[in-house]
């Protein structure tokens, strides 16, 4: 009869963090947990730093703490304050992001250090509201700052407290339904204690990463085990659930790789308002599938490609074989990419549609820009590799 029971659909009173007693604890229990287990050595969490918590979660949407700590030093050595950032070009916030991806986030921050400068002198707002008035700062950012910078009472919910509420509540449906969503974060805003909001929520965030793991939890270790009411009923393993995702969309593009007489590598700047908008890349054009980054429409494989790099980019092209191919996802996409090398006949470079600017460039000034992950990718591989793309007849 237990495995039957469905959580959301308990009255009020049956729900554990309905329970004054259940509350009580899961905090004290997650408070001490943390400070003796947490992960205290993260760089943002030296000072409580408003700022540096703020560019730490929004680096860490979608991207986890391994992956994120190395950017965030360097960000925060390079714009260590808002009015650094507010004031820094684009591009070199761009390239400073380089490899993190969801590159938006990137831009929303910048825009969020404008707004400290311009509306708050400079400080990062301690008022909820006023933190969700901010470019690209939701409830969950908004939350975080408030808690970790500010000791403020606000609920958070991310992919690891959401996993760890969802066990805890023994809750059944897909975690990411608006039900599901609205639930947690009713239970997290129960949960948040008065004081140590801070310390509360890096606790769930750090039990999620380290004990409540997405799979094979540890049980044994986790602080909470006796009242978590999935553990008690023997589930931990299949919660929480989650839909089955939607298989990947593929596509099929072609880049070139054309060398000019000095050396230098054609390359495309994307123009403003389309994915990966202001970063390099090699002129590329979409062949087949849905197209992620609103190149146009496909042509076969079979098909000429000449003309549509002649519009692209001015240059009329010989286009060779390929070089060299990657694969790579993006949004709900899989795109397979092949390099293929060009020669250059003639024309100069000219912007065609969705390019701001088109250049030739060493592949040592390519570095230094704002590149797509293809185009770094690529990059890395031909200088390894010149023989491949530098022995065609020019």
């Amino acid at each position: 009869m237990g495995r039957a029971r469905r959580t959301g659909a308990l009255p009020e009173s049956k729900r554990p963090d309905s329970d004054p007693s259940w509350v009580s604890r899961v905090r004290e229990a997650m408070l001490s947990w943390f400070d003796r287990d947490g992960r205290a050595a993260l760089p943002w969490r030296a000072d409580r730093d408003p700022y540096k918590v703020l560019v730490a979660e929004v680096m860490l949407v979608q991207t986890t703490v391994a992956a994120a700590g190395p950017y965030f030093s360097r960000f925060i050595r390079r714009f260590p304050t808002p009015e650094a950032l507010a004031l820094a070009d684009e591009e070199e916030v761009l390239k400073a992001w380089e490899g993190l991806g969801y590159y938006r986030r990137a831009r929303q921050l910048q825009a969020a250090a404008r707004a400290i400068v311009n509306e708050h002198g400079g400080r990062v707002p301690e008022d909820p509201a006023a933190l969700r008035t901010l470019p690209g700062v939701g409830r969950y950012i908004a939350g975080a700052v408030g808690s970790i910078a500010f000791d403020r009472p606000e609920p958070i919910l991310e992919a690891n407290t959401q996993r760890v509420l969802a066990r805890w509540l023994c809750w059944e449906q897909d975690v990411r339904s608006a039900p599901s969503q609205a639930r947690l974060w009713e239970a997290a805003a129960r949960l948040v204690p008065p004081e140590g909001a801070g310390r509360f929520n890096q606790a769930m965030m750090d039990l999620g990463a380290t004990i409540c793991t997405v799979r094979a939890p540890m049980c044994l270790t986790c602080p909470v085990a006796s009242d978590c009411l999935a553990r008690l009923e023997g589930r931990q393993d299949e919660l929480p659930r989650r839909a089955a995702p939607t298989p990947p969309l593929e596509v099929s593009e072609v880049c070139v790789v054309s060398v000019d007489v000095r050396g230098r590598v054609l390359v495309v700047q994307r123009g403003p308002g389309r994915l990966w908008e202001h970063f390099f890349e090699f002129p590329t054009v979409h062949l087949s599938g849905a197209d992620p980054a609103g190149r146009g429409p496909g042509a076969g494989v079979g098909d000429d490609l000449a003309p549509r790099f002649k519009e692209l980019t001015g240059v009329g092209l010989r286009v060779g074989p390929e070089v060299h191919s990657i694969r790579y996802g993006v949004t709900r996409h899989r795109v397979s990419l092949s390099a293929r090398v060009a020669t250059p006949i003639e024309g100069e470079p000219r912007p065609g549609p969705g390019i701001s600017d088109v250049s030739w460039k060493s592949i040592e000034e390519l570095d230094a820009l704002p590149r797509t992950g293809a185009a770094r990718r690529l990059s890395a591989w031909l200088s390894a590799h010149p023989e491949a793309w530098r022995s065609g007849d020019r």
